[in-house]
């Protein structure tokens, strides 16, 4: 049985592959009927009588000594000729007559293991299974079926994409000017020309996934209107040999009819990895042809190759030579300034409440280390809350559910023993409140409501591009173990909750003894004992500020955690003003 599984985005190829699965039922149909009538046609030509085996014995005495012929079939099925015609019995089981009719007379005797319709289907099998070989070879023009098939689903143009430059944010001021210079070539080459500059003939794109690399590639498409040809690295792939090279010269020769032309290959580095020192697999052929398709002697005028990948430092070197690749742009993670253009470019369709639109601004600078497709992950995870709810708009808690979802995952659970949610509530009343001294406006919230691993959490507002010092880095250890100091003060032991602190805060320390950040100067240290001397140091100076920030301010902590006993959740200006406060009652509703 053959089985043929497709996964594919265009709907023609789908087609294509139900109308070929169709044409071989039709000829394992035809088959079938033409066996069947040709067995019939067997069995109606014998023309053999029938008679009982007590019979058999009687019929060849009366040949009076011309030769019998008898043949036994394995499911007992006796075939007699004789000069006078043709006779068929079955022998009982465990007769013995057979052995003395051949022994007394005249009989040539022969046993056949396998039906006598077994020659007629053998011969039926081989010639079906040539015909549908036929067939795929008819159909695929010269090749496999499915891989021709996927030969021209990846030569083959697809729409021009409607995404301009004006659509991609976070795109970095420098970086967004070259790719404007390298358009002005493309658009208008005989100036260029003049001026002596070539248009470029590959490009590279480059970054952590989500960047918007793809986006940026169709929207250069769309700028120069030229024909677009998208794959992808793994289409190039097969285990069958040339398979993959032909796709790549196919690919060019149908962009080389319809310039100008872009061929965009995204995940690059599925087919442009480096080679091994011992060469001969097929994915280095496919390789070698690309090469030459790009630079080897063809003429690839109103071409414009775009790459993308992940992962730069495994392309090959003779991929990434000028010539082949002409300009390689990295896209990096969006700064506060992208983010705030990628926020306005997803925030500009939807509905937004007015508390929302004021809070744009702190969105970008809470969300940094975000790529592009995590900020339009965080609006889409608020519109669907929103909708939820019944809301005619997106509320500011829609987004901060989006980013705490975003950030920590789901929330899986709530806290029902009174023991542990106020151990909890100490925990990260402990966090918020060192956080909040040391770093002012630095807790975006705090909570206990549990979220992924963690039953509780403080949401820090990271900083862009900041250089932490020693002190900087002494205020994040005390911050880190101020849950478990929080704990042992109030308590008289901490939990097994303090485990991912405690690793946290030693990679920090380990950190800041091997790049010399100590309070008593420049130091490097080599000796394993006294490096751990040192961090040993560093650990007990930062529990020892967590210890006294919490006692120097031990009303704002209670104040904190029965603010997070009642609400569960409190908002870094709540966080702030409680820290802040002088001594007086706070309503908790």
């Amino acid at each position: 049985m053959l089985f043929i599984i497709i996964i594919h985005k265009g709907g023609n190829t789908l087609k294509l592959r139900l109308n070929k699965t169709s044409a071989i039922s039709v000829i394992i149909v035809a088959f079938l009927v033409i066996l069947a009538a040709v067995i019939w046609t067997v069995q109606a030509g014998n023309k053999a009588e029938q008679i009982p085996f007590s019979s058999v014995e009687n019929l060849i005495i009366a040949q009076k000594g011309e030769l019998v012929t008898i043949n036994e079939h394995k499911d007992g099925k006796l075939m007699i000729s004789t000069s006078e015609g043709n006779y068929f019995s079955h022998v009982p089981p465990n007769s013995q007559m057979i052995d003395k009719i051949v022994e007394n007379y005249n009989v040539q005797y022969t046993f056949s293991s396998s039906s006598p319709y077994t020659p007629w289907v053998l011969g039926g099998l081989v010639t079906v299974l040539a015909g549908i070989g036929i067939y795929l070879y008819k159909s695929g023009k010269g090749g496999l079926g499915a891989a021709n098939s996927m030969k021209q689903s990846v030569s083959t143009a697809r729409p021009l994409p409607s995404i301009s430059l004006a659509d991609v944010g976070g795109i970095q001021g420098e970086m967004k000017e070259e790719i404007l210079q390298t358009l002005s070539t493309l658009k208008d080459p005989n100036r260029s020309l003049k001026m002596g500059v070539k248009p470029p003939k590959g490009i590279l794109l480059y970054g952590p996934p989500g960047t918007g690399k793809t986006l940026l590639a169709q929207a250069i498409a769309k700028e120069i209107g030229a024909t677009f040809f998208s794959t992808s690295g793994s289409a190039f792939n097969e285990m069958f040999v040339g398979v993959g090279a032909s796709r790549v010269r196919t690919l060019f020769q149908n962009a080389r009819k319809q310039k100008p032309s872009v061929v965009f290959i995204d995940e690059v580095d599925a087919l442009a990895g480096k080679r091994k020192q011992h060469g001969g697999e097929e994915s280095e052929k496919t390789l070698t042809e690309l090469l030459v398709q790009l630079d080897g002697g063809q003429s690839n005028d109103g071409i414009l190759f775009i790459a993308a990948t992940n992962r730069k430092d495994m392309l090959d070197d003779a991929f990434l030579r000028p010539g082949r690749i002409d300009f390689s742009f990295h896209v990096p993670l969006p700064d506060t300034n992208g983010r705030k253009e990628i926020i306005e470019i997803h925030a500009k369709d939807r509905v937004l409440a007015d508390d929302v639109k004021e809070s744009l601004e702190g969105l970008a600078e809470s969300t940094s280390g975000f790529s592009g497709a995590e900020l339009h992950s965080l609006f889409e995870t608020a519109s669907r809350r929103a909708v939820r709810n019944g809301q005619e708009a997106i509320s500011k808690e829609d987004l901060d559910f989006a980013l705490d979802r975003t950030v920590l995952g789901s929330t899986t659970r709530v806290l029902q023993d009174p023991n542990t949610k106020q151990r909890v509530a100490i925990h990260e009343a402990g966090h918020a409140l060192v956080a909040a001294i040391t770093k002012p406006g630095s807790v975006r919230k705090a909570t206990i409501i549990p979220r992924g691993q963690a039953l509780g959490y403080v949401a820090p507002i990271p900083k862009e591009m900041h250089l932490s010092t020693t002190s900087d880095m002494l205020d994040q250890v005390a911050m880190i173990l101020a849950g478990g100091v929080a704990e042992r003060l109030i308590l008289g032991e901490h939990s097994i909750g303090v485990s991912g602190d405690v690793q946290q805060a030693k990679h920090v320390i380990e950190q800041m003894v091997d790049t010399g950040l100590l309070e008593d100067g420049f130091t490097l240290t080599f000796n394993k004992v006294e490096k751990e001397t040192k961090m040993l140091e560093l650990f007990h100076k930062a529990l020892d500020k967590s210890e006294r920030l919490i006692n120097t301010n031990r009303l704002q902590f209670e104040y904190l955690v029965q603010a997070l006993l009642k609400k569960e959740t409190l908002e870094g200006s709540e966080v702030q003003e409680i820290v802040s406060s002088e001594e007086k009652e706070f309503s908790f509703a």
